[in-house]
């Protein structure tokens, strides 16, 4: 009787001392080793920026365009700057890798910014230029950490880019051309995922067009054989609001 007294208490203490301990906040420890056990609705959320994503933003643009009018002998250099609103929506996919995200983009900003200028060397004219319509297809590569992202961007940029010169005692158009041009883009952004699916980030673009030489086609009124070229620099701030699409980002156990 004494030999299975003795072994029985052998037995308590070694369960004793294997036992797990619940602490006071919930949290279980195995005394065994120094790893802590959550209960699965505790567990914390790695985010993953893997997916498609659809969004919205807008901002603050600036425009700035050097051009040069010429009528053969006779020419003039002008220089527009323009600063509004811009706004406009965007569509992407990218993918995780560890903390690395790469990814491609194609968006839209709203950019209507007419600018006006006398002519000095041509009588009774005004110059008018103007920049429409920003396109962009950019590439991606990012780092994250954790629910928040920091990128880079570059690529194709397009747009539509118009000169015209007007009788400024008149108003009547004298001669004009619009065309789609094609230049490139590069950025840089910051973005918060508030939720599992909401996206909230800020991002600054820098675009850039080169015009070639293109003529002027002249109404009835209007002067024949005028060409114009020259360059666009723009710039833009936006906040961002997206939606990242897919199911549910998985949920991982910290170690």
């Amino acid at each position: 009787m004494r030999r299975h007294a003795l072994w029985a208490a052998l037995v308590a203490a070694t369960a004793g001392l294997y036992a797990p301990a619940a602490g006071a906040d919930g949290l279980v420890v195995k005394r065994s080793d120094p790893y802590v056990y959550v209960a699965p609705d505790a567990l914390p959320l790695v985010y993953d920026w893997t997916g498609i994503y659809v969004g919205g933003h807008l901002g603050v643009i600036n425009s700035a365009t050097d051009w040069t009018y010429s009528e053969g002998v006779l020419s003039e250099d002008f220089s527009h700057v323009a600063t509004g609103f811009t706004g406009g929506g965007f569509a992407g996919l990218q993918k995780q890798w560890s903390w690395l995200v790469f990814g491609a983009e194609v968006g839209y900003l709203w950019l209507d910014q007419p600018e006006s200028t006398i002519s000095v060397n041509f009588a009774d004219t005004t110059a008018t230029s103007n920049v429409r319509n920003l396109l962009l297809v950019t590439g991606k590569f990012g780092w994250a950490y954790d629910n928040i992202l920091a990128y880079f961007k570059g690529g194709w940029a397009s747009a539509d880019i118009d000169f015209h010169t007007r009788q400024t005692s008149t108003g009547l158009l004298l001669t004009s051309s619009s065309e789609r041009e094609s230049g490139w883009t590069a950025g840089a952004g910051l973005e918060y995922a508030l939720w599992e699916h909401v996206i909230l980030g800020v991002e600054y673009n820098y675009i850039h067009f080169g015009t070639d030489t293109r003529a002027q086609v002249p109404t009835a009124i209007g002067p024949a054989g005028a060409t114009v070229n020259g360059e666009v620099d723009i710039q833009s701030v936006t906040a961002r609001l997206s939606f990242k699409l897919g199911p549910r980002p998985e949920v991982i156990p910290v170690k």
